[in-house]
């Protein structure tokens, strides 16, 4: 179950990589454009220019909100896996001291009843022990 989370997460972070990848692409390609425009038209006005590098501001600005946003969720599932690994730890350690203090009362269990059967033979008791409890 552990090694499936973990695949998964390198499947999200492959997708996140790819995406700001892709961002990244579109937003050079937006930047050569606007230079190939200038360098290679004398009609490209001012205007244009202008229109151009509010389309390259727009994209600058919805990949930045979009990078805040995984940024965010990222930011928030780090949180949550953190906080159930440290609940986690706190189960383990948990169980640990439970596994040995269950282990000391069968040890003292054991020899309660190895004292007790001493004490029968000693005093040749023919009482029943009640050992409903094994």
């Amino acid at each position: 179950m552990v090694g499936g989370r973990g695949a998964a997460r390198r499947q999200e972070r492959k997708a996140l990589m790819a995406a700001f990848a892709v961002a990244l692409l579109l937003g050079t390609a937006v930047y050569f454009r606007i230079w190939a425009r200038q360098s290679s038209d004398p009609s490209f006005t001012a205007d244009d220019r202008e229109e151009l590098r509010r389309q390259f501001e727009r994209a600058n600005l919805e990949a930045m909100d979009e990078s805040a946003e995984w940024r965010l969720k990222y930011d928030t599932e780090f949180g949550k896996n953190r906080q159930l690994q440290d609940e986690l730890s706190k189960v383990k350690a948990s169980l640990a001291a439970l596994t040995k203090r269950l282990e000391m009362l069968q040890k003292d269990n054991e020899m309660l009843k190895r004292q007790t059967e001493s004490l029968r033979r000693q005093c040749n008791c023919t009482a029943p022990l009640n050992n409903t409890h094994d």
